[in-house]
């Protein structure tokens, strides 16, 4: 009984410390290559995109997002020759106004 409650404990601790939800103020910033959002001279890029349709370029929002390690989905064609550094991929859960 007493290993279940210790395998357990260890599960839920594992479980809370591995989330990679953050909140944040970022700056959305627009290029052909994609949406981004910028915090600290670093881009994030996202891959849900349409959850920021009604922000324009420069416009400083606070997101929860989840932190990605693939856009899954369509593979989009790219739309230009430019490349756009950036530091990792996220998925924006909310966005609060």
């Amino acid at each position: 009984m007493r290993k279940s409650y210790l395998f357990l404990s260890v599960v839920i601790i594992v479980l809370l410390g591995s989330c990679s939800k953050w909140t944040k103020k970022m700056e959305v910033v627009r290029d052909c290559t994609g949406v981004y959002l910028k915090k600290d001279s670093k881009d994030y890029k996202v891959c849900n995109e349409s959850k920021l349709d009604a922000y324009e370029t420069g416009t400083k929002i606070t997101v929860d997002y989840d932190v990605l390690a693939e856009c899954f989905g369509l593979i989009e064609q790219p739309v230009c020759l430019m490349y756009h550094e950036y530091e990792s991929r996220i998925e924006v859960v909310r966005v609060k106004e």
